[in-house]
């Protein structure tokens, strides 16, 4: 007979353990039921969002993008909608939104074409290398990293690259339709009128097609303009106005062509973009900028006046608006809109433009403490601190652009920019000391590069420092490529610093006449033809290099064989 007390425990250790399991399964699978359910929803935001791209409702498409990342922010296609839609309203938060779909690990060859691009588009050449260097080897066959490569050969106006490079792209893809917009726009801008006539004739057919009116018109709107050809401008902004897909900035398109030719329309269109800004900061920010660069800087702060307080907190309103104060000479206004708030991860330009706000008002015990709040803010970002040098570079902040600079060159992937940076403003500046030192770091970084050895080898012999080397280096390049101009011209300046004039002289005669006659490469050759006592030649070759930029010491070195001459 068993225990009544036994039987009880037993049949409550049943009920509680069926009551755990169904517990469990309900919890179980409420879980997997709302990952699935999760799972789904997402799938079908992804496939509406890009749907709303493709027709151009971006209100839309950034609505679901959102909504993606926020259910999951680790859903890469959330972040691909948004940097579509910032693509298309002509955003640079493209490259951050690209960005984060390489920094979650999740990016494709394709993601990371796509920042490249962006990167390109919007002057950041370091994320675009960046970028590229994350690329398989198969992706160099792909029809858009050649126009990728276009696109980059357009930054560096290069036209016969870009051309090449969009042909291929053509080649590999002949059925995208964007590759022949993009070439066409191209042969429209050339300055060959045949080959323009020929963009142009493209263009217009392609007005026709829904899929590629809209950018075949407003490129042919901006070249009209550009010329300024403000009629023929007007025409084709009104037609890409008259499209339901235009967007914001085809709009100001349209106010810059009416601006031009003076049309009754321009302040109603104005006026109504001003109405319509308001519904949202990009457009704002694009209307203020657009202001900004039609003379209107006093007109964008008095309509800034009408903004909702929230707006003018928003990093990208803000920043167009410091420009207006800028270009107002407005440092109180200035100050006041840098004051407080916070551009999230461009809080640094607001401490730098209080800085210089607080400067120009004379300031300085202020101004110095908030610029070492915007340094301190870009600490450890090297993007962040080359944007901010290029920032206050362009004010004319010397010293501070180049401390900067040189923060930035310690950076393993992004150095090279800094020091290039550093390098063409030295030069502008014939700081020869300082040339020496970047060229140093940069011989460091990539010691088998011809084109640093013998820029090192030139400036260590100028200023007799580690003569050598810079003997060595001279000797490596020349033997390397004998017919280079640069190379020969350096290594017959090392023989001549070691005295030996003759062996200089027949270094220099393997050149070319052509070569010999190029300013920077006669002032060399003028200078070992006087020490070879060749003087009326000398005379011929230094009067060429007139019309070279040479550094400090190098026009030393032809003054002192003038005298030479002159002596002689």
């Amino acid at each position: 007979m068993q225990n009544p007390h036994e039987k009880i425990e037993r049949s409550l250790l049943k009920v509680i353990g069926w009551t755990v399991a169904v517990i469990l399964v309900l919890t179980f699978g409420g879980i997997f039921g709302y990952r699935a359910f999760s799972s789904w929803q997402q799938r079908r935001l992804v496939a509406q969002g890009n749907a709303f791209v493709q027709q151009n409702d971006l209100k839309r498409a950034n609505l679901n993008g959102r909504r993606i990342v926020q259910l999951n922010p680790e859903n890469p296609d959330g972040y691909r909608i948004l940097a579509r839609v910032a693509e298309k309203t002509g955003s640079p938060s493209a490259i951050d939104l690209r960005r984060h779909v390489m920094e979650i690990g999740r990016a494709t060859d394709e993601d990371l074409i796509l920042l490249a691009r962006d990167a390109t588009r919007f002057d950041d050449p370091s994320t675009a290398e960046s970028a590229i260097s994350k690329l398989s080897p198969a992706a160099h066959n792909r029809a858009d990293f050649h126009a990728l490569l276009a696109e980059i050969a357009y930054a560096r106006r290069d036209g016969n690259e870009m051309e090449r490079e969009l042909s291929e792209a053509l080649r590999l893809d002949p059925a995208n339709k964007d590759y022949t917009v993009r070439l066409a726009a191209l042969q429209l801008n050339a300055s060959d009128f045949e080959m323009s006539e020929r963009g142009r004739q493209t263009l217009l057919e392609l007005q026709k097609d829904p899929e590629t009116r809209r950018e075949a018109t407003r490129h042919l709107a901006e070249n009209a303009i550009r010329r300024k050809d403000f009629t023929t401008g007007a025409k084709f902004a009104k037609q890409l106005d008259s499209f339901p897909e235009r967007t914001f900035s085809d709009r100001l398109l349209l106010l810059s062509a009416l601006k031009g030719v003076d049309d009754p329309g321009y302040a109603q269109l104005l006026q109504d973009l001003e109405t319509s800004a308001l519904q949202d900061p990009e457009s704002m920010a694009a209307l203020i900028t657009w202001m900004n660069g039609n003379a209107m800087s006093q007109h964008a702060i008095a309509w800034s006046a009408k903004l909702p307080p929230q707006a003018i907190n928003d990093k990208l309103v803000a920043i167009a608006l410091s420009d207006s104060y800028i270009a107002a000479q407005d440092w109180a206004g200035l100050q006041r809109l840098t004051k407080t708030g916070n551009w999230g991860n461009v809080d640094f330009l607001r401490s730098a433009l209080a800085a210089r706000a607080l400067r120009e008002l004379g300031n300085q015990p202020d101004s110095t403490a908030k610029w070492a709040e915007a340094v301190n803010k870009v600490s450890g970002n090297t993007r962040h601190t080359l944007l901010l040098a290029d920032t206050v570079g362009k004010w004319n902040w010397r010293k501070e652009a180049i401390d900067l600079l040189w923060l930035a060159a310690d950076d393993p992937l992004k150095g090279d920019e800094a020091l290039q940076t550093l390098y063409a403003y030295f030069a502008k500046n014939g700081d020869t000391q300082n040339l020496y030192r970047v060229l140093l770091h940069r011989n460091a970084r990539h010691p088998e590069d011809a084109n640093v050895k013998n820029n090192l080898a030139a400036l260590s012999l100028l200023l007799n420092m580690n003569r050598e080397r810079g003997w060595q280096l001279a000797q490596e390049v020349y033997q390397q490529d004998p017919h280079n101009a640069a190379y020969a011209s350096t290594y017959a300046f090392a023989l001549y610093t070691k005295g030996e004039n003759k062996k200089a002289l027949q270094a220099m005669e393997t050149l070319t006449d052509q070569q010999r006659r190029q300013p920077e490469i006669a002032a060399y050759y003028g200078i070992i033809l006087a020490a070879n006592g060749d003087n009326a030649r000398a005379a011929e070759f230094l009067d060429l290099a007139q019309s070279a930029t040479l550094l400090p010491e190098e026009k030393e070195l032809v003054q002192r064989a003038r005298r030479s001459i002159a002596q002689g």
